[in-house]
């Protein structure tokens, strides 16, 4: 129990630089100016693939159009950069939702699954996009309808990642809120300890 305590601290510590890292990252891929702004200033005002919640043949065909010479150069940086983007956003989301499930023990841990998946996707994704760059302004169709359906997985799978932590947030504040109440009315401390928050224990 004593080394449980100890772990689940070490984890908490670790949860604000990987959150902190993950922020930076993020700003600097979907802030202003950030990346995926400026390869949509630079192709004509069209998104980055990576950004749709699907995309085919014709759509990566209009953006190579859109994009040009300056455009790609925006998009190869942008992709440097979401190759760290997805494994920070990973290990925060891995490590908020674990801290949260801790009251329930061993049963939530299928609730971190969602977040290992759409690490899967976005790095499969990120490779048919680098396909793309390396064969431009040629834009194979195979490649396209492939990584069109794997940014729709990885958009399914992060909703449900970044969701979980959320609600499980929710209820440890509600638990929360009903074992400060209980303490108010004059009940025993150990009268609610499913109310106990992950920082109590």
């Amino acid at each position: 129990m004593f080394r449980s305590m100890i772990m689940a601290r070490a984890r908490a510590r670790l949860l604000v630089p990987v959150a902190l890292s993950y922020g930076l990252v993020a700003t600097m891929m979907f802030g202003w100016p950030g990346l995926v702004p400026r390869v949509a200033d630079r192709c004509g005002g069209l998104s980055p693939l990576d950004v749709r919640g699907r995309w085919t043949a014709p759509d990566a065909r209009d953006l190579v159009r859109a994009c040009g010479v300056t455009g790609r150069t925006a998009y190869v940086n942008l992709q440097l950069l979401d190759l760290a983007y997805p494994a920070f956003s990973c290990a925060a989301l891995l490590l908020a939702t674990g801290l949260l499930l801790r009251r329930y023990g061993g049963r939530g841990w299928g609730l971190l699954l969602p977040a290992l998946a759409m690490t899967v996707f976005d790095y499969a994704e990120n490779a048919s996009v680098w396909t793309l760059l390396l064969q431009w302004p040629h834009v194979n169709p195979a490649v396209a309808a492939a990584g069109g359906t794997i940014t729709t997985l990885k958009r399914i799978t992060g909703f449900a990642a970044f969701t979980i932590p959320i609600l499980l947030g929710l209820v440890d504040a509600v638990h929360r809120g009903r074992s400060w109440y209980l303490r108010r009315r004059g009940h025993p401390a150990g009268a609610d300890t499913g109310g106990l928050s992950v920082a109590d224990r």
